[in-house]
């Protein structure tokens, strides 16, 4: 008498364990390094130097001629420059909802951290020793005043010129009269770039490192 079952073979049972051992590895492996991308991803800021860039454009072409004490130039704008860093007295704040807010903006440079740091207090002519504490702080995140705001970047330098086309230096020392051209150079991601400004021009030109500059419009 001949018995029949519906039941699989014991062979049947280990190829089908195998297999769904297969499926389930290369799913868990899927998974991982799917988390692992929403991860790095999740860690990935990023870069605010473009943001920083055009504060610095918009500041540049909106000077405040507030005359402050000789030590800093009376008579004329505040700009006081080298090729790290850019002091400025300026209508265009970032902390107001308009500008016409007149503030002394900085901007320092380490080379060695690869910082930028960007800070402002409010335009005061009546009290130059706030101005002077304001300048010799030394930059850093941990400063209780005032605030700097970091920006990474590989390589940030400014330079002047005290014609539109002329030749640029590496500082300003001039207290009577600003610059016509400043010239600012900054490596990301292994692309160098430099950006023309202007006083009063509003669309600066952006160009890769070594290619000449256009000036559209005055």
């Amino acid at each position: 008498m001949l018995f029949q079952t519906g039941g699989f073979t014991l062979l049947e049972l280990l190829l089908a364990t195998l297999i769904s051992s297969l499926v389930i590895g290369i799913l868990s492996v899927a998974l991982t390094f799917s988390l692992r991308m929403w991860e790095r991803q999740q860690d990935r800021k990023p870069n605010e130097f473009p943001v920083i860039l055009e504060l610095l454009s918009m500041q540049l072409a909106d000077f405040d001629a507030t005359p402050l004490s000789s030590e800093f130039g009376a008579g004329g704008p505040l700009f006081i420059g080298d090729d790290h860093s850019l002091i400025i007295a300026t209508d265009h704040s970032v902390k107001a909802l308009s500008g016409g807010v007149p503030v002394v903006a900085r901007y320092t440079y380490l080379p060695g951290d690869k910082v930028l740091y960007y800070s402002e207090i409010p335009l005061d002519p009546y009290h130059p020793e706030i101005l002077r504490d304001f300048i010799e702080v030394p930059p850093g995140e941990k400063s209780t005043w005032p605030h700097f705001y970091p920006v990474k970047v590989d390589e940030f330098s400014i330079e002047y010129s005290d014609e539109e086309n002329g030749n640029f230096a590496s500082a300003w020392n001039d207290p009577e009269k600003l610059p016509k051209a400043i010239l600012v150079n900054w490596t990301l991601n292994e692309k160098a770039f430099s950006r023309l400004i202007l006083p009063d021009l509003l669309f600066p030109q952006v160009r890769e490192k070594g290619q000449p500059h256009e000036i559209v419009g005055e």
